[in-house]
């Protein structure tokens, strides 16, 4: 070790090999085989006999001085193997290639990500999937009432949606106007510093730049007015009067005889008188009888019963038994029987199934062609 120092001190320049050679025999001495490996500035165990020896100062110099010429000989050296390592991956680099993304976990520190291939995106990096794409007519107007709105058709929200996502707010362009729309909306509003609603009028629509063809909202169609009921009559058909005629709802009126059993159609003496019924003459007579004077009674098949009273007439041929129809003549209005001294008139009667009579008022009300009109 001596002789090494007094080498370096006459400025004597040692190859690496000599000085590590000089080094281990001056160590050889007293320990036997060098206990180190590498070069002697690789760092080793404290507890070597190379440590102990440098921590005596014996080789401290020798193997400063040996560290730092061999750095100032590798620095030039590797700052130049990067340099010419830059230019290659530079020149060899294709253009647009997309760099490998780095793991993201270090080695050693548990199980790490693949790397993706080029161009791919990461399993790991959350992403937005990207929207069909769509042609974009320029200038494409939107017909719209009010507004778009979730029943608006799925060309006017996909024009939105473009609009929105060219403003930078990501919202999907798939023609339904849901939530994330709707968000994208109220984000525009902030914005444009106006009412948050996320409802999208007119004039947001104009806005955005949206040409907007505005059409008039149809009213929802009315329900049609029901149609007139029309009264019928459960038991006539036909009026039993032809003329001119006058009549109100006397029936139960009191009577010199007792209560009116039915309603007197009052008209001038001769006004033709009908059947109101299909059916037949159950009986008549041309000779004034009691109270009804001349009269008729006819039935229909149901077995009800109508009386026609105080006739001038009946209608020659006419004979008991025999059909008749409805609106067929069977007589002509009088003042026979208790009706004489008092204006002409019809006494009109229904007995139904040949019982007590009922108020036929209803029933002629129904069938008058006057009151139809």
């Amino acid at each position: 070790m001596n002789d090494v120092g007094t080498r370096q001190r006459q400025g004597l320049t040692l190859p690496h090999t000599s000085l590590r050679s000089a080094v281990a025999n001056d160590l050889r001495g007293s320990h036997g085989a060098p206990t180190f490996v590498g070069a002697p500035c690789d760092p080793q165990p404290t507890n070597s006999p190379w440590t102990s020896r440098i921590a005596d100062g014996k080789g401290l110099r020798i193997i400063d001085q040996l560290c730092s010429a061999r750095s100032d000989r590798i620095r030039p050296r590797r700052r130049a193997v990067g340099i010419v390592a830059l230019l290659v991956l530079g020149i060899a680099a294709p253009a647009g290639a997309v760099p490998t993304p780095m793991p993201t976990r270090l080695p050693g520190a548990g199980v790490s990500s693949p790397p993706a291939a080029p161009g791919s995106v990461p399993a790991h990096v959350a992403s937005t999937p990207a929207s069909p794409a769509m042609p974009i007519t320029p200038g494409t107007p939107v017909t719209v009432g009010v507004g778009i709105t979730p029943e608006s058709s799925d060309s006017d929200v996909r024009v939105l949606q473009r609009k929105l996502r060219v403003r930078g707010i990501k919202v999907p362009v798939n023609g339904t106007f849901g939530p994330r729309t709707r968000a994208g909306v109220r984000i525009l509003q902030r914005r444009l510093k106006v009412a948050v609603t996320g409802r999208v009028n007119v004039t947001l629509l104009r806005k955005l730049g949206i040409k907007v063809r505005v059409v008039a909202s149809t009213p929802p169609p009315q329900p049609s007015p029901p149609p007139p009921v029309v009264p019928v009559a459960q038991y006539l058909t036909t009026f039993p009067v032809v003329g001119t005629y006058a009549y109100g709802d006397d029936f139960g009126d009191p009577r010199h005889q007792g209560t009116h059993d039915g309603i007197d159609i009052h008209a001038a003496e001769g006004t033709p008188v009908v059947a109101v019924v299909d059916g037949w003459v159950q009986r008549l007579t041309r000779v004034e009888t009691g109270l009804g004077g001349i009269w008729v009674w006819l039935v229909d098949a149901a077995g009800h019963e109508y009386y026609y009273a105080h006739l001038s007439a009946i209608t020659p041929g006419l004979e008991a038994g025999q059909r008749v129809v409805v609106g067929q003549p069977i007589g002509a209005v009088g003042d026979t029987g208790d009706a004489r001294g008092t204006t002409p008139h019809l006494h009109f009667e229904i007995r139904l199934g040949g019982g007590s009579s009922i108020n036929p008022f209803s029933d002629l009300s129904t069938v008058d062609p006057v009151k139809r009109r």
